[in-house]
């Protein structure tokens, strides 16, 4: 019971960080991240923000997994 709710709380914010970092501009992005501000001097803006498109994606996919099973863990099955 208590791992599907924290199974599903920490779903909600792999979710909302994934979309977060699939919408939000890159400056908003590489404002407080040290390692993305290198990727940028390092590679430039079209990769970087490719680079976050796609952790993005992944983060929602992770997301919807976990909400998956937390929410089988929850009705038992």
């Amino acid at each position: 019971m208590i791992s599907g709710i924290i199974g599903l709380l920490m779903a909600m914010l792999a979710l909302i960080n994934g979309f977060a970092a699939m919408r939000r501009p890159l400056d908003k992005l590489v404002e407080f991240d040290p390692f993305g501000k290198r990727i940028l001097a390092a590679r430039g803006p079209k990769f970087t923000i490719i680079a976050y498109r796609i952790f993005g994606f992944v983060l929602v996919v992770v997301g919807m997994i976990v909400a998956y099973l937390s929410l089988q863990m929850l009705r038992g099955g």
